[in-house]
């Protein structure tokens, strides 16, 4: 989490002031919730306890976390179904900047596979375009939304089950905002929109940040919404020793957390006798511990039976408490009123009737709030959105759909930056730069052009158009242009004598069927020529200038989570090319490719498995057709490209364990594994090595999955070569 900014903040804006003396009320209980990150789901244990000694509360008021736990309760949800949904969370992906790899786009999936991705910006104007935080939280905007359930808009939010108030932060003032009224997801997330972290969130033409940096226990306002009597649950994060002071993270911490809990205790000083206060303790789970918070349920729970004497007070009959759940549970269990409209607000590029396509949710229907988000989810997993909400203003039995849409701040026009190196200490080595531009909604279809470019051993620029039938259509069309050289190493027993570069150009129309996220069939023609040359060493294939022409059909399933350090999943590759002189080349011959990998984990070990198969059936290939062997996971033993042949098959399995996370601005984990590799090659007549046979490598390996792509470092054995080899690769060459 990006903390510089949220520790100058709160060293720079001033404690709210104090508020003046409430007037007299009628005697109410107000229940005050602080913030507290991770830690605030502990809100959740206190709120059973309150249950069990049947203590109704006439008002919630919460900061940050508390603010969303306070709200799902006052919206009327029960803790069992709050306990459910907290715990189906994926806390990992909701503080992500991504969709998981799942649900994007097919296209997106394969230019991360070849690391085409790692960096990404848009351009416009005249410049670059950067994301505006580290988060921009769809992910928990949908979590918010599930919480508010029926209660989405609202004149206030003293018509909820129970009266609410939210505490936020103006970003430009520095001012303490009071959220009374809807939408409720949105009070829930503009209290904790941590500044640098998650986006600020514009309310009534205010910019609104997390409310814990000007009052993170709003004991006052909870007086003053009820009147008379306040539990106050307080999860301040007590401040570390020196000894624990070991990083400018733990330092900036410690500053936030001195900050916070400066305007906390002017709060606790305005406890009064007839007030109660639960203190929740919990020593060994921070602030970021997201993946903790079932574990801190039990201590809120052991917090508030701890001080079950002063709450005793708070108690009533159970038939009186019995009418006050039920009121709760009756405003919370509303009929689903009938959509009469749809609007849609801040598009600029991507054209409304994607919408009208997309969503299931039809005008004239009762609204399905769970079809509805999932309508959401669909479109935003496109790619277009840095964020995509949704409202539902009531009227009556009738209801309006409000959809808010943020289009990426980086625009349609993307800018993509990777690839990689790879050595293997012997003095081989390959090198692929990559820049990409992406140019989308050429039109109200969805179409998008791509241009590709690549320097290094393979140098290729090439430009696509992806064109749909329409936005509600799998089917598409693609011609293509691209133009290419590389060289490639011709190796005689294990020993490199030459290396030949071939170039050349072409031209190929293709048309195919999306499936779905998550798989393309494809069929087309291609046109072309190339040369070859020799460019150092003795000229042991001819060179030669190549016609070439011909149809080609492929077949691509990818269900992996990673592209390169996959936990589950499975993914498969078919490939088949029929090059005829009917089709314009000088030769004829056929080639296919099946390659396929599979992943499967528990807890932190991770199994993976491949497959591959290449080659021509029964005829010579091209020297620049054969299969190339060599390199890490292509037979680790062997140098790159050592193995070439007209039939490959190529099996492997590996073994990972995560050793570590790594910070979330340098990536995810980091993994020690180790491969065993088997592959048999064959040859026709024509070869300079008719026969090379069964070949063996074993390998073991670091590896770390960083934000700009994969980095192996490893040591590798081959028995038929009987030596160690080394190798480091970074980033995806080819």
């Amino acid at each position: 989490m990006k903390l510089r900014t949220v520790a100058f903040l709160l060293l720079c804006l001033t404690s709210a002031a104090g508020f003046a003396a409430p007037p007299e009320r009628p005697e109410g209980v107000a229940l005050v919730l602080s913030g507290g990150g991770a830690r605030g789901v502990a809100h959740v244990g206190v709120l059973k306890v309150l249950e069990d000694m049947r203590i109704p509360v006439d008002c919630i008021v919460g900061t940050s976390m508390g603010a969303i736990v306070g709200g799902a309760y006052a919206a009327g949800m029960e803790l069992e179904d709050m306990v459910r949904v907290i715990h189906a969370v994926d806390w990992g992906q909701m503080f992500a900047n991504s969709v998981p790899r799942e649900d994007q786009p097919f296209r997106d999936k394969q230019e991360g596979a070849r690391n085409r991705s790692a960096i990404v910006m848009g351009y416009g104007n005249g410049g670059l375009r950067l994301p505006q935080s580290a988060i921009s939280g769809q992910a928990m905007d949908r979590f918010l939304t599930r919480l508010a359930g029926s209660a989405e808009v609202l004149d206030s939010f003293d018509t909820l089950s129970l009266p609410y108030r939210a505490v936020a932060t103006d970003l430009e003032t520095g001012e303490l905002v009071l959220l009374d009224k809807g939408p409720l997801w949105r009070a829930m997330r503009a209290s904790m929109a941590v500044p640098g972290v998650f986006l600020p969130i514009e309310n009534d033409d205010r910019l609104l940040v997390d409310g814990g940096l000007v009052m993170n226990l709003p004991v006052d306002i909870g007086r003053e919404l009820c009147g008379g009597r306040v539990i106050a649950v307080n999860l301040g994060t007590p401040p570390h020793p020196r000894d624990r002071l070991r990083s400018a993270t733990d330092i900036a911490l410690q500053a936030i957390n001195l900050a916070l809990e400066q305007n906390v205790r002017q709060q606790l000083q305005r406890l009064g006798p007839d007030d109660a206060l639960i203190q929740v303790n919990l020593p060994n789970v921070s602030s970021r511990d997201f993946d903790r918070v079932l574990e801190t349920i039990p201590p809120g729970t052991e917090a508030a039976l701890r001080q079950s004497a002063s709450l005793s007070r708070f108690s009533v009959d159970a038939e009186t408490y019995a009418k006050w759940q039920a009121l709760r549970q009756i405003r919370w269990k509303r009929p689903a009123p009938t959509v009469t409209a749809v609007k849609i607000d801040g598009l600029k590029v991507v054209p409304e009737r994607l919408f009208d396509t997309a969503m299931a949710q039809k005008v004239g229907e009762p609204l399905d709030a769970r079809r509805l988000e999932q309508d959401i989810g669909r479109i935003y997993e496109r790619g277009d959105f840095d964020r995509l909400r949704y409202s539902v203003l009531h009227d009556g039995p009738r209801a309006t759909v409000q959809i808010e849409a943020d289009e990426k701040a980086s625009g349609p026009n993307l800018l993509r930056f990777g690839g990689g190196f790879s050595a293997d200490f012997e003095g081989d080595s390959q090198v692929g730069v990559y820049a990409g531009f992406s140019r989308r909604w050429l039109n109200t279809r969805g179409g998008r052009w791509d241009v590709d470019m690549q320097l290094g051993t393979t140098n290729r620029l090439r430009s696509e158009l992806f064109q749909p039938f329409d936005l509600d259509s799998g089917w598409f069309v693609a011609p293509s242009f691209e133009l290419f050289n590389r060289v490639l190493p011709v190796f005689v027993d294990g020993r490199k004598l030459s290396e030949n570069k071939e170039r050349g150009g072409l031209f190929g129309l293709d048309a195919g069927y999306e499936v779905g996220m998550w798989g393309e069939l494809r069929a087309g023609w291609r046109r072309g020529r190339r040369w070859s040359e020799v460019v150092s060493g003795p000229e042991l294939y001819p060179e030669r200038h190549i016609e070439d022409g011909w149809l080609q059909a492929s077949a691509v399933l990818d269900r992996l989570d990673s592209p390169f350090f996959p936990r589950r999943g499975y993914a498969a590759r078919l490939r088949a090319e029929l090059h005829s002189p009917s089709f314009g080349a000088d030769e004829r011959y056929l080639f296919t490719e099946l390659d396929s990998n599979a992943a499967v984990s528990f807890g932190p070990n991770i199994w993976q498995l491949r497959g591959m198969l290449a080659g021509s059936p029964d005829h010579d290939l091209p020297e620049v057709g054969r299969t190339l062997l060599g390199g890490p996971f292509r037979l680790s033993g062997y140098r790159y490209g050592e193995l070439a042949g007209d039939q490959v098959a190529l099996a492997s399995a590996a073994y990972l364990r995560q050793i570590t996370r790594l910070p979330d601005a340098l990536g995810l984990g980091v993994y020690a594994g180790a491969t065993a590799e088997w592959a048999t090659l064959r040859n026709y007549g024509s070869s300079l090595t008719p026969d090379p046979g069964n070949r063996r490598a074993v390998s073991l390996f670091l590896g770390a999955d960083t934000v700009l792509g994969p980095v192996y470092l490893g040591a590798s054995y081959s028995p038929e070569l009987g030596e160690v080899r080394y190798y480091l690769q970074v980033g995806q060459p080819q």
